[in-house]
């Protein structure tokens, strides 16, 4: 991808981006990789510290509520994500992370993204910025998905994220509203006869 195009994804996911060369030393150390659809990029129960960015494409995160899948959290272009148990504390991921669709994603051994937060104070800082955004979206994920009607919250995934809708398999969506895909597909068509 291009640097200058993966700067522009990246500043939109926080508002903002260290200095230049900061944020270039952070890209120069990842190696881009290109998952398939249903390509799993971190298993139940794997060691994967490396921090990931999204070029192209929507990622999601994947647990089990029971005997049942749960998919609880997308990423797109833009997005920097981690295994946080693999890479702060080097245990085994709980969840899985895998493509939705195919996607391109910038990959960066945990070592090298130290390093680079290392030389660069405003790369820490962007960084430690990062982490405070995850947890705003993290409770307006909890206001928009978890709050409401079925109707409702996926009213709210076609608002802000209408991408997910048209690229995603329609299960996968159905578990991240917690509906069947029957029920899902009730909601597609209620939504084709409102207007937007």
């Amino acid at each position: 991808m291009d640097r200058e195009k993966l700067k522009v994804l990246l500043k939109n996911e926080l508002g903002y981006l260290p200095a230049n060369d900061a944020i270039d030393i952070l890209i120069d150390f990842g190696q881009e990789v290109t998952y398939s659809r249903g390509d799993i990029m971190i298993g139940v129960g794997e060691m994967v510290p490396d921090v990931f960015i999204v070029e192209s494409g929507i990622i999601r995160f994947v647990d089990m509520n029971g005997d049942r899948e749960r998919t609880f959290g997308f990423a797109l272009a833009g997005t920097v994500f981690m295994s946080k148990h693999s890479f702060v504390m080097d245990l085994p991921s709980y969840y899985q992370v895998e493509a939705c669709c195919e996607s391109e994603v910038l990959v960066i051994k945990r070592d090298a993204f130290r390093k680079a937060i290392n030389e660069s104070k405003d790369l820490a800082l962007w960084m430690l910025d990062y982490a405070y955004g995850e947890l705003f979206y993290q409770e307006h994920k909890n206001k928009a998905i978890h709050n409401g009607t079925a109707a409702e919250r996926y009213r709210s995934i076609y608002a802000d994220r209408p991408e997910i809708l048209e690229k995603v398999p329609q299960k996968v969506i159905a578990s991240y509203l917690g509906v069947t895909p029957e029920y899902l597909s009730k909601l597609k068509r209620e939504s084709l006869k409102r207007p937007h």
